[in-house]
Formats: structure tokens, C-alpha cells, sequence
């Protein structure tokens, strides 16, 4: 089951925009997401070959209610997608976040199946199995879990959020993949995001928002759900930005506004322009947006090079940008308003 993905937007005359530039330790603007991540159903297994692992995921993909011809196409999708990737795996995960995934099976089950998508299913199948887990796989954990915990009701055991947190492995399953992660010290794939250009003028770059690339969110209104910026939207955000001076408007973790950074440079990739992505990026969409900071700060300089801060990541106010239902919607009412603002109170 896809996921819904909404565009977000601002408008040039209101308070939305971005506010603060994050130094962050996990970016919301994870490169795995341009993966077929929304619709990962299985892992090829160490030493598997390709037609190995097609036919068992075929297999695996049909049984949850896909044709032959689309579940082809997804498991070639997902194969592509690894066989570039590193090939690690690893089952060491503790017993607790196995129980915790069988837990949230029991209680979905109670209310019908009603939580979750097919990933988060899967994934808790997985965990109960005790099956490896692929590096791509415990990224996408560790970036699922530490967003969708503050969902997590342990009271309230027929909520969405409590439940898909549940399937994923809970709490246990969070503490180790961010754990795993930093003992496996993913500083290639992390540099490529956020990395120190010059040491000794302090100058560290990376992405400030990728054009068209889906971000993962969860809300009690919508659900589960990916947010894009186009490229459109991301110019009219670092041109409110620049107005608005914000150059220099850092804070920590989303937390703490810290005086000790200075813009150094701010672009937009436009390949016909002759503005091109940096090197790790080539594949980014013509509108992605990239920037460089002077460290000024000892302190924050320290942070940065024992590797605290891995990324950027916005922090300001969006719209969801109105379907076609919405916009009808809202035509009628300002009719209507004007309509009533004419009326003399006389049939």
C-alpha cells in the first residue's frame, strides 16, 4: 500500500517560511528515502543472487495481494536499490524489540488490522522471525522510530501510533539501531550529506532541502505520509529566507539558537544555469537547495568534528498545498462571503 504524498508550500504574504537553519545529528532529508522504501517487502539475503531473491520476493509481494506484473516490478525495484548499497547484515538486535513487534502484531489484531501499512507489517514479521536486517533496513528503522515516538502511548494500546511503534520494535529496537549505526560509523554516507570542506577556515556544506524527494511524517490527522518540496516551492523559500535576512539564523537540534555560525555560501542546483550539485550529489533534482557555514564557535567547531552534527535540516512554517476538492471548496466560500457582505438583509 503507497503511502499519500503531499506537497508543501508557502506563501510569500504570511508568516510561513523557514525560520532556523538545524545542525542536527539525523537530517530528515535521509538519501534512503529515493530508495523504493515505501513499498520494501523483503531483504536479499547474504549471498543471494538476483533470481534467488526475485523469485522469493515475487512470491512474498503476490501473497500480499499484488498481481504478477507489479510484483515484479517492485522486487526488481528493491533488488536495484541494495545491490549498490554495502551488503551487512545483522540479527543481534535484542529479544525485547522481537517481543515488542509480536506485542504490536496481537494488539493490531484485536482491532482488526487497522495500523499500520504493509512496511510496518512486514517489518514486525521480520523482527518476530528474527531475520537479518540489511543496513538499508536499520537506517530506515532508526529514521521511523525516532520520529514516530513521540506518538507512542503506552496507555492507550488501540491507537495507530502506539501500535506501529510497536511493529517496528519499540523503544529496544530504537536504542539499537541508533547504537548500530554509530558503531558501524557511516561516515561515508553521512559526509555526502554534511561534510567539513576546510578545516582550517572552519567551512563545513551541505544539504539545506532536495528538491521532489519524499520526507516520512506521521500526524493523528493524516496518518502516515511522505511531505516534497518542488523545485518551485524551494526557490520562493530561500528567496523569503534571504529577504527576510536569516543568513545567519542557526540553531542546535532544533533547540538552542547559537551566534556562532556564519553564511559562507548559499546555491540552487540549476544544471542550465551551470549550477551544478556537489560531488555525492549528482543525482539530485534541479532545485535542491545546498549551503556552507563558517564555524566561528570553538565549542561548536569541537562538536562538529567528533562528528555530533551530521546535517542540516529547515525549520519554519509550511502549508500543505490545497487539492483540487479544497480549492473548489474554498472558491465557493469567498463567493458566498461576498455575497453575504452584499446582502442588505431584504429578500
Amino acid at each position: 500500500m503507497d503511502l499519500p504524498i503531499y506537497k508543501l508550500v508557502i506563501n510569500p504574504e504570511d508568516e510561513t517560511g523557514v525560520e532556523f537553519v538545524s545542525l542536527v545529528t539525523n537530517p530528515a532529508i535521509e538519501r534512503d528515502f529515493q530508495y523504493f522504501s515505501e513499498q520494501e517487502f523483503v531483504d536479499p539475503r547474504p549471498g543471494e543472487s538476483e533470481g534467488e531473491f526475485i523469485s522469493r520476493c515475487v512470491e512474498k509481494v503476490i501473497n500480499e495481494g499484488y498481481d504478477n506484473e507489479q510484483a515484479v516490478a517492485i522486487c526488481y525495484s528493491y533488488w536495484e536499490g541494495n545491490k549498490y548499497s554495502k551488503q551487512e547484515f545483522f540479527n543481534d538486535y535484542p529479544k525485547a524489540a522481537s517481543q515488542n513487534a509480536q506485542r504490536g502484531i496481537n494488539l493490531n489484531e484485536a482491532i482488526g488490522n487497522d495500523c499500520a501499512t504493509l512496511v510496518g507489517k512486514n517489518r514486525a514479521r521480520q523482527l518476530v522471525a528474527r531475520e537479518n536486517l540489511s543496513l538499508q533496513t536499520i537506517k530506515r528503522t532508526y529514521s521511523y522510530l525516532s520520529r514516530a515516538k513521540e506518538y507512542y502511548n503506552p496507555q492507550d494500546t488501540k491507537a495507530c501510533g502506539t501500535i506501529s511503534y510497536l511493529l517496528w520494535g519499540g523503544e529496544e529496537m530504537l536504542r539499537w539501531t541508533e547504537r548500530k549505526l554509530q558503531d558501524l560509523e557511516l561516515s561515508k554516507a553521512r559526509k555526502s550529506r554534511f561534510e567539513i570542506q576546510n578545516e582550517e577556515k572552519r567551512i563545513i556544506s551541505g544539504a539545506a532541502m532536495i528538491a521532489d524527494l519524499p520526507i516520512y511524517r506521521y500526524d493523528d490527522l493524516r496518518g502516515e505520509y511522505y511531505v516534497v518540496f518542488d523545485k518551485e516551492t524551494i526557490f520562493e523559500i530561500a528567496k523569503k529566507w534571504a529577504r527576510g535576512d536569516k543568513y545567519d539564523s542557526v540553531n542546535i537540534h532544533h533547540d538552542k539558537a547559537v551566534n556562532g555560525l556564519s553564511l559562507f555560501e548559499s546555491f540552487i542546483v540549476d544544471r542550465e544555469r551551470g549550477i551544478m550539485p556537489p560531488k555525492g550529489y549528482e543525482e539530485v533534482a534541479d532545485g535542491s537547495w545546498f549551503l556552507s557555514y563558517i564555524v566561528n564557535d570553538d565549542a561548536i567547531w569541537q562538536r562538529v568534528k567528533e562528528g555530533e552534527f551530521k546535517g542540516f535540516s529547515v525549520e519554519g512554517f509550511f502549508d500543505f498545498e490545497e487539492s483540487t476538492e479544497d480549492k473548489i471548496a474554498n472558491a465557493m466560500m469567498k463567493k458566498l462571503k461576498r455575497i453575504l457582505e452584499q446582502w442588505d438583509g431584504k429578500n
